[in-house]
């Protein structure tokens, strides 16, 4: 009988989340090497560069979380004090031009959770740090649907904000953003159905919230050309995606990628992200995707 196997002759649950993890912590490594690479290699081009043309050329990530559990929060505590070290915050609806040499960031959060109220916001608050909060407007005071039993690492018992907390959030350091009204993977849904999901969120909670709501971010980071356009119809004037790009290079950019943030992050995980050092994965992912589709048409043309 294998050592993975149990009496049954299936895998034994406990040795294969032991696998599961230890392959979750491998992959950080390999990310976390890469990317100290890339910011060492990306570092001495803009010493080059600042010695060449004498110019340094701005940085900005915008980075976004999801739950915040009270037993990580003195981690996502010192994860924000990281974050003034290393950069200026700003706000995730910035429309003027970044000054030039600096390293920035925002912060935002998918969801509405309400453990983001009550263990990310004391202390954003404390630092004066802005944040966005998008939200799925049919869940307000409910567990998520969406997650159907997977959390992914969050509490089940982690419901989203109610309407009435989200009126009570300090709105000159939150800005609360659409997350759709179900949470879908919009790709999947007609065209009609994915308007009625953006216009929809966007209306109801300038309803509950009084006030204008301008930003959204993709569920499941899924988007399209046709999504964006129903987004700039829908009346947003940005919308974010989960692409781990650098992000405001331009004042008037409508499609923004986000880094995504944990509150488990090992410290210097965390401070490469913060500083950009992840925005080698999207290339990464591509060439992955080529080198994969290559091999596929290479099997079936021997078949």
């Amino acid at each position: 009988m294998s050592p993975l196997s149990d009496n049954r002759g299936g895998p034994q649950p406990k040795l294969i989340g032991i696998q599961k993890s230890w392959d979750q912590v491998l992959s950080r490594l390999a990310k976390v090497t890469i990317s100290l690479g890339f910011f060492g290699a990306t570092s001495l081009w803009h010493v080059l560069r600042r010695l060449w043309t004498g110019t340094t050329p701005t940085a900005c990530v915008v980075l976004y979380y999801h739950a915040v559990a009270r037993e990580y929060r003195e981690q996502f505590a010192r994860q924000m004090d990281i974050l003034l070290r290393c950069t200026r915050p700003v706000r995730a609806d910035l429309k003027s031009p970044l000054a030039a040499g600096q390293c920035y960031s925002a912060i935002t959060f998918d969801d509405g959770y309400r453990s983001v109220k009550e263990n990310a916001l004391p202390e954003l608050q404390e630092r004066r740090i802005h944040s966005t909060i998008f939200v799925v407007s049919s869940a307000l005071g409910r567990r998520p649907p969406w997650l159907d039993g997977n959390t992914n690492g969050y509490s089940m018992q982690d419901e989203l904000m109610t309407p009435e907390e989200l009126w009570t959030l300090p709105s000159d350091l939150v800005s609360i953003g659409s997350h759709t009204i179900t949470h879908p993977h919009l790709p999947a849904l007609s065209e009609e159905d994915a308007k009625r999901e953006l216009e929809g969120s966007r209306k109801a909670l300038e309803t509950t919230l009084q006030r204008e709501v301008r930003l959204f971010s993709f569920p499941y980071g899924a988007f399209n050309t046709r999504l964006v356009n129903c987004c700039r119809e829908a009346g947003y004037e940005r919308v974010f995606t989960i692409s781990p790009t650098m992000a405001f290079s331009d004042p008037q950019e409508y499609v923004t990628g986000r880094v995504l943030a944990d509150p488990t992050d090992w410290d210097l995980e965390f401070r490469l992200k913060v500083l950009g050092a992840y925005r080698w994965l999207p290339h990464a992912i591509e060439w992955k995707h080529r080198i994969l589709t290559r091999l596929n048409r290479g099997q079936v043309s021997r078949d």
